[in-house]
């Protein structure tokens, strides 16, 4: 596989950091790094926890026919100029590109590759931008400036919980740190890397974000400060298998639809992840809410049998407009798949929706697939550890551990989190109703835990107790 270099990536952008490149937690521990392509691989074979996609299509897949399916990526944008994404963007078919029309009666102008519901909704000012992307970078800067103050007063190269506990702070930052730190390394025992790569990734964050709105060359829809995200996940999904450039997605006969909800101000990084000192008012959720809310009917609209929603749980209990877009598109045969979050909780002990509790969450639930994070060694930190878990509210794990995948201006990087390994079920999900077109979104989801590879670690982790396999699920489906 070729894999552009990270001088050219900085080279390209102007910049002398990495854009949100996060050392896993799993690497500091076992010292390897896996295989490109390792979601892809399969464990007998290639001795990496993969989804077996590979195998599958060599051996099951191989001449039989395939529909191509649409897969909607709501988030932050896309690169739909990058090398290896280019040939598997959505197109509307019915819409004349830059005529200024409705040609297609849908109510969205010149909606060619999807819609930027985030500037429908919000109007974006980009002075406020750039200074609240200056107060932030500047908060993430302090709040790294005091934690290396206290580790190194502490003086140790692994403190505990017991050494936060016994700080004695000289500053009310200091004070505020120190109740952060003891606070996560209750629950969470490796939550001081956690907290330093975060810290990282936040100012590496702002910084590409500042360098974007500096060289001003990018489209609001499918290009600037919001598009890393969208567009790794959209690799992961679909990135060109043909091509012989870049990465191999999971999904070889996919059209993604490029639908926005969030602003270059909203780094959703991982699932449930909050950016530290990402604060948010009530009308800034609201507006979001209704964001999303209409990103999901046009995806339903607009011929999406899959969607990706690999961002994070700021509506715990979702707004009514969220709610009813969500029913609105099961009961058009969409099957969405989520991201469960980073902050390594339990959700069973927390309000997500759906509510497997109630008939209409039951429904929901029927075609809504929760998805946690797993690495690619096969022992008993296989779950990634800043993952959400539950075994009543998480579906299935899938590979989110050091994943290679595109990045704007046709470049690859590594990332991880649960938003990583969701795409890869996304994909999965896609290639199933690819080549088994007449099966329904409820049961691509029975098929999809029904075939898992099941893992005494995972057993109380998630409902399948397993990860999605590939080749078990087209070992079960009979071709038409």
């Amino acid at each position: 596989m070729k894999r552009k270099s990270r001088n050219k990536f900085i080279s390209k952008l102007g910049i002398t950091i990495v854009l949100l490149l996060i050392t896993n937690f799993l690497l500091a521990q076992t010292g390897e790094k896996p295989k490109d392509n390792w979601q892809n691989l399969d464990l007998k074979t290639d001795s990496v926890f993969g989804i077996s996609m590979e195998k599958t299509y060599t051996e099951l897949l191989n001449g039989k026919k395939a529909t191509s399916v649409i897969v909607a990526v709501i988030d932050g944008g896309v690169d739909v100029n990058h090398e290896d994404l280019k040939s598997v963007i959505w197109t509307n078919a019915n819409e004349i590109p830059a005529n200024g029309k409705d040609d297609d009666h849908n109510g969205f102008i010149d909606d060619i590759h999807g819609w930027n519901f985030y500037s429908t909704v919000v109007k974006e000012d980009e002075k406020a931008e750039v200074s609240a992307t200056h107060n932030k970078l500047n908060i993430l800067k302090t709040d790294q400036k005091i934690l290396n103050q206290i580790l190194q007063k502490i003086n140790k190269s692994s403190p505990d919980l017991n050494d936060f506990k016994d700080y004695i702070p000289n500053s009310a930052g200091e004070l505020k740190m120190q109740s952060t730190m003891v606070y996560g390394l209750k629950s969470y025992p490796d939550f001081l890397n956690y907290k330093k790569i975060n810290l990282k990734r936040g100012i590496d964050y702002y910084n590409m974000q500042l360098s974007y709105y500096e060289n001003h060359d990018f489209d609001p829809m499918t290009g600037g400060p919001s598009t890393y995200h969208g567009t790794h996940v959209t690799g992961i999904i679909a990135a060109d298998r043909i091509n012989n450039i870049g990465i191999k997605g999971v999904a070889d006969h996919v059209k993604i639809m490029v639908l926005r909800t969030v602003s270059g101000l909203d780094p959703i990084r991982g699932g449930a992840e909050q950016t530290p000192g990402n604060q948010q008012n009530n009308n800034d959720i609201d507006e979001k809410t209704k964001a999303v809310a209409h990103a999901i009917r046009y995806a339903a609209d607009n011929g999406a049998k899959i969607i990706n929603m690999s961002f994070g749980q700021p509506w715990a209990k979702p707004s009514v407009a969220v709610s009813e877009a969500i029913k609105y598109a099961v009961s058009k045969d969409v099957l969405i798949v989520h991201a469960s979050g980073n902050e390594g909780q339990n959700l069973d002990q927390m309000i997500i929706y759906p509510d497997r509790s109630t008939p209409e969450g039951q429904a929901i639930a029927a075609c809504w697939i929760e998805v946690g994070a797993s690495g690619w060694k096969n022992d008993e930190k296989l779950a990634g550890e800043f993952s959400n878990y539950g075994k009543n509210s998480i579906d299935v794990y899938a590979p989110g551990v050091e994943i290679t995948s595109t990045a704007p201006r046709s470049t690859y990087l590594d990332d991880t989190g649960t938003s990583m390994a969701a795409p890869v079920v996304s994909g999965m999900a896609a290639v199933i109703r690819e080549y088994c077109p007449k099966l329904s979104a409820a049961q691509v989801k029975n098929l999809i835990m029904k075939s898992v590879i099941e893992v005494g670690s995972l057993k109380d982790k998630c409902i399948s107790g397993g990860i999605v396999n590939a080749y078990k699920a087209f070992k079960l489906v009979r071709f038409d």
